[in-house]
């Protein structure tokens, strides 16, 4: 039978190409010639009949053809059809009441099965395997290629990863998922089988729904908690929606099974098509279409210079107002930051963290009349703070996920000690099993349904730590997770570089930023904790660095700053409601004495605009250029700019400055200037 119908197909194939044929020979030539109206009337008259009857000639020899090759193939083409019945006499007598009764029920039978509709034919495995197949691509394509694929793409800045280091992997596992899929679902038969197919395609079709109509409110990942007490209305929506789009195609699959079948296959198809296209385009750029050419490693994270130290800790989201709640709770928290001094009113540049670092990492403050956009780019270009430290002696180790993209690591990688090219590191090493669950994790957090989000929340510091292959010591990318650095520092300790004399060591952790997961030892909590809780425990961390240094003999000349990238901060598309006061302790290089006195504070009108010179002063280069140092400010009245971002909770929208002259813990004394930078679309 198999072979007949393939003879069957090949035919049909054969006739279209024949009909194909005539049409190209029929396809009118160009001429010119001047032909009178009346006689050219009865030319497409007749030229139409023609036409016409060739027509009806061919279609009449095609059809009788095909009839003739049915018939020597033993093919019936009336099979699974509802005929005429053949035509023949009533009995008379006895037989008459039966024959009659007879034809009637068949005629009942007959009306019931055309109002069915046509029945779906059992299929066989490769059939079974050829629906699962198409409908298991679209599945696993939409939740566990595209979303991590587009996640990755989007969030390029805040990961030590390229969208092109993860993608073969996660194409190579999402093609084996969706065979493996299919293989499983083309196991089952009969009916269940297009219930299967129907929840596969039903479960692809909700989740690109989700992701396409039902995410506008879904907070980013940085660490907030989601709570569906606060999107009662959007979860009950992506229920309902949910909800009625299984049922009615499972109801679909029940009266229209072959319908669907055919349906299945085209929307999973189409879907698969668009998504592709726009897989495709995540890769337009170059930056994206290659692997990360630059890696900051933790290279030198753990070791100082013998004769000369600039550490600087940046306690993310570490606002002056928690930082004087903790100290009135506690008046001993910082009895072993000796020889600081704690500037409680101090300023800081910008907020959030992707503008906060990249001022500490260049001391390039926003200019009014450029482009914000055009700013992130360019960000190290024209500055030479990191090159003004090297050029001074010292071995500069960066340590951050926030320095901003690939152009930017290109920028400063020749001040940057850390920092380790194609040419002298292969690439990023994916913990591959690591990397997949992590992706999968993302993947659901997006495209399930809102009241299941919550099972796959994740945070951007949490992708990194998962992805990442940690077994190259030294050569690992630097990560931000706080309690696998304060668990190294105390396993092993630190130790002076026997290469290095002089050492800047900028050491970005998590601090006061969600998600709290710290006990106030540093230590990784059973569960969840609070702000208070984690800052104390970031600020141990901290201090047992600063006896280490001591225990050296190398804690006296260094010159130690530990700050926060930004003060408080919350997604707004308005203007802030309160001060943002990142912290900012300072303990410059003394002798002995003065480096064992008790911490000290200060309210002169200081912040980050001060802190480029600090550093350059500190590393013996001319601070002068950048202003004064923060212990050569003087008390008084004094302009302070600090630049704040909008934002709709999916894009920053702009940025906006304010002038703080006064008491930086004073919202009275903040007011805006009137600048504001919109972001491009």
């Amino acid at each position: 039978m198999m072979r007949a119908r393939i003879i069957l197909r090949a035919y049909d194939a054969a006739s279209l190409l024949l009909v194909a044929l005539v049409l190209v020979a029929a396809w009118p030539g160009v001429a010119h010639a001047y032909v009178d109206p009346s006689v050219m009337t009865y030319t497409i008259q007749a030229l139409a009949g023609v036409a016409v009857a060739l027509s009806a000639v061919l279609g009449v020899a095609l059809r009788r053809s095909r009839r003739v090759i049915m018939r020597l193939l033993h093919i019936d083409e009336n099979a699974n059809k509802e005929v005429e019945p053949t035509v023949h006499p009533v009995p008379a007598g006895a037989e008459r009441v039966g024959a009659l009764a007879a034809a009637d029920d068949e005629a009942r039978a007959a009306k019931e099965r055309l109002r069915r509709g046509k029945q779906p034919r059992r299929l066989g495995w490769g059939r079974r395997f050829g629906l699962a197949l198409a409908a298991s691509a679209f599945l696993v394509g939409t939740v566990f290629v595209v979303a991590p694929l587009e996640v990755v793409a989007g969030s390029a800045s805040s990961l030590v990863f390229s969208l092109a280091d993860a993608a073969p992997i996660i194409l190579a596992a999402g093609c084996a998922g969706a065979v493996a899929l299919a293989l499983v679902a083309s196991l089952v038969r009969g009916r269940a089988f297009d219930v299967v197919l129907t929840l596969i395609v039903a479960v692809g079709l909700c989740c690109y729904l989700q992701a396409l109509f039902l995410n506008h409110s879904l907070p980013i990942a940085d660490g907030s908690p989601l709570y569906l007490g606060w999107y009662k209305t959007i979860t009950v929506i992506s229920t309902v929606v949910w909800v009625a789009v299984i049922v009615g195609l499972l109801l679909l699959c029940r009266w229209k099974t072959g319908l669907w079948r055919s349906l299945a296959v085209v929307i999973s198809l189409c879907l698969i098509l668009v998504q592709g296209v726009g897989v495709a385009s995540l890769f337009a750029s170059e930056e994206k279409r290659v692997p990360a050419e630059y890696v900051l490693t933790k290279e030198g994270l753990y070791e100082v210079g013998s004769e000369s130290n600039v550490i600087v800790f940046v306690l993310d989201t570490f606002d002056t107002k928690l930082m004087n709640r903790l100290i009135e709770a506690d008046p001993t928290l910082l009895d072993d930051f000796t020889g600081f001094t704690y500037f409680e009113n101090s300023t800081g540049s910008m907020i959030p963290t992707r503008y906060g670092v990249p001022f500490l990492l260049s001391g390039r403050m926003v200019d009014p009349d450029e482009s914000i956009d055009e700013l992130y780019k360019n960000w190290y270009v024209d500055t030479t703070f990191l090159d003004e430290i090297s050029d001074e002696g010292y071995d500069v180790g960066v340590y951050t996920d926030s320095v901003g993209s690939q152009a930017a690591l290109a920028t400063i990688d020749g001040a940057v000690g850390n920092i380790h090219g194609s040419n002298e590191l292969a690439s990023v090493s994916f913990d591959i099993p690591g990397l997949l669950g992590i992706m999968d994790k993302v993947a659901l957090y997006r495209d399930a349904p809102w009241l299941l989000k919550p099972l796959f929340w994740f945070y951007t510091d949490e992708v990194n730590n998962k992805a990442v292959d940690k077994s190259d010591g030294d050569a690992s990318p630097y990560v931000m997770n706080d309690w696998a650095y304060y668990d190294e520092l105390l396993t092993d300790g630190l130790k002076v570089s026997e290469q290095e004399g002089k050492a800047f060591r900028f050491i970005h952790l998590n601090g006061a930023h969600f998600p709290f997961t710290l006990d106030e030892t540093g230590h990784l909590a059973a569960g969840e904790t609070n702000q208070d809780v984690q800052s104390i425990g970031s600020l141990r961390m901290v201090e047992e660095y600063l006896n280490q240094l001591k225990a050296l003999g190398v804690y006296d000349e260094a010159t130690i700053i530990i700050t926060a990238d930004h003060g408080d901060w919350y997604l707004t598309p308005d203007d802030i409601y309160g001060p943002s006061t990142p912290i900012l302790l300072v303990k410059p290089a003394e002798d002995a004495a003065e480096a064992s006195s008790p911490l000290k504070v200060s309210k002169v009108p200081t912040g980050h605009v001060d802190y480029p010179a600090t550093v350059i002063g500190a590393v013996g280069g001319e601070s002068g250029k950048y202003g004064p140092t923060v212990f050569e400010v003087e008390d008084g009245p004094r302009d302070r700019y600090y630049w704040i971002t909008t934002s709709d909770g999916r894009r920053d929208l702009a940025v906006k400055e304010y002038v703080i002259n006064g008491d930086v813990l004073d919202f009275d004394d903040w007011q805006l200037t009137g600048n504001e930078i919109e972001f491009e679309e």
